[in-house]
């Protein structure tokens, strides 16, 4: 059988991360209710902020946690792209 990862949050820039992913359907509900766009470009501004510094104080490749990050790191990159696809922006795979 498989082993299956699972996203453990142990460090606070972890924690932040994750509780804020959390929130991404609550964001768009509120968007889309008031009709405000920009809710959910806050949101996706908060997200950026909370990656960046989960990035820089926790070491993904080569940890221990490596694959609970990169988890991590997915769930990231999918929401940022729901969010900007809902705001009618083609996201990019590569710069």
């Amino acid at each position: 059988m498989p082993h299956e990862a699972q996203i453990v949050l142990d460090e606070d820039e972890e924690h932040k991360l994750g509780l804020h992913l959390l929130r991404f359907a609550e964001a768009f509900e509120d968007g889309c209710i008031n009709f405000s766009p920009n809710v959910l470009c806050e949101y996706l501004y908060g997200l950026a902020e909370k990656f960046t510094d989960f990035y820089q104080e926790c070491k993904v490749v080569g940890s221990p946690q490596e694959s609970s990050r990169l988890l991590l790191c997915e769930a990231t990159r999918v929401v940022m792209r729901n969010c900007l696809q809902i705001l009618g922006i083609t996201p990019l795979d590569r710069i």
